[in-house]
């Protein structure tokens, strides 16, 4: 079986899927937008994870390939959602 592989699929998945509910959600919900950015890297260092223990199958590089799709396409559609967050973070603390 290949653990790190499934786990980080499904990690970038409910990233996106997170991200696709703020697009829903009338505005702009930070704690939603987080959360789905620390599931993506969370996905990725999952990814990086398999691809350093070997694990068999070609789903460690489909996820690790989906990661910077999704990237590239949040900062295509929605280009200042990474200076949102940032700033978000900056005035937390």
């Amino acid at each position: 079986m290949k653990p790190f592989s499934i786990w980080s699929i499904g990690f970038i998945v409910l990233g996106l899927l997170l991200f696709g509910l703020n697009w829903i959600i009338e505005g702009y919900f930070e704690p939603i937008v987080l959360i789905g950015v620390i599931c993506l890297l969370i996905g990725i260092i999952l990814s990086f994870i398999a691809i350093a223990k070997k694990e068999a199958g070609k789903l460690k590089f489909v996820s690790l390939m989906s990661f910077f799709i999704v990237l590239f396409l949040i900062n295509w559609f929605e280009p200042f959602q990474v200076i949102r967050i940032i700033t978000w973070l900056k005035n937390i603390s």
